[in-house]
């Protein structure tokens, strides 16, 4: 069974709305847990959702994405956790596949597996079967060279797409203490902010998984889109300490 975390801030009329009756019947989820930073999303969903599934958190101050989402994840009761966006999608195949791949592939607790397509934008097909590790970036990007990168997403994008399936060993141990001021400003890049910080301190392993699908929505009111250029020196910083595991 997986825990569903969803950090979500206004997100409910055009998203939630419409994601959380499927997520409820979804058979292997037994828990979704949404952290809401201003309590307008969660007021809604109290209104119009009565299930035993959901466990909905208020946040008393505003923690941004990166401590949003961890929150939500320490939050959660089962070892594998998805953590979807809340204007993303992931349907019953996603957690079917991931369940499949968990029993059949995965030996190691400190595991993330990644989606080889964030549909429709952010193509990774050509990574599947990838695993990342501390010390084999150099060898996976060779692989990805021998593909037509103009065409394709590099690894780069699918290290901040996120909506990943981990364990709560990764949440567990993971240690922020040292970069509180890097996070304050990471809200476009938070996911390869967070990846970085797991592969600097974890042995970790990423699998990017075959037919590991899922809906990615890039929209105007997208955190990205809103707040990438006001980060960039940010952006700039992280990015050099993710080249620096490569």
């Amino acid at each position: 069974m997986f825990s569903l975390c969803i950090p979500t801030v206004d997100r409910y009329d055009n998203f939630l709305k419409k994601y959380l009756p499927k997520y409820i019947e979804n058979k292997l989820i037994n828990e979704i847990v949404i952290c809401d930073e201003n309590g307008k999303d969660v007021e809604k969903i109290q209104r119009d959702f009565k299930s035993d599934k959901l466990k909905l958190y208020v946040n008393d101050n505003k923690l941004g994405p990166f401590l949003n989402k961890l929150k939500c994840c320490r939050l959660a009761n089962n070892i594998w956790i998805a953590l979807i966006d809340s204007d993303n999608f992931a349907d019953y195949k996603y957690f079917e596949i991931a369940n499949e791949y968990i029993r059949d592939v995965v030996t190691d607790e400190k595991t993330i597996l990644a989606p080889s397509f964030a549909k429709p934008d952010f193509d990774f097909k050509h990574l599947s079967g990838l695993v990342y590790k501390k010390n084999n970036f150099n060898n996976n990007k060779n692989h990805e060279q021998k593909y037509n990168v103009e065409l394709k997403q590099h690894s780069s994008v699918l290290m901040n797409t996120g909506n990943y399936i981990l364990n709560k060993y990764i949440i567990e141990n993971i240690n922020i203490d040292n970069d509180n001021n890097l996070i304050k400003n990471s809200s476009a890049c938070d996911v390869i902010l967070f990846n970085t910080l797991v592969f600097e301190q974890i042995d970790c392993e990423m699998h990017v998984v075959p037919n590991l699908e899922y809906e990615h929505v890039v929209h105007p009111d997208s955190t990205y889109i809103k707040e990438h250029k006001q980060t960039q020196s940010c952006i700039d910083t992280v990015h050099n300490r993710y080249y620096k595991l490569i």
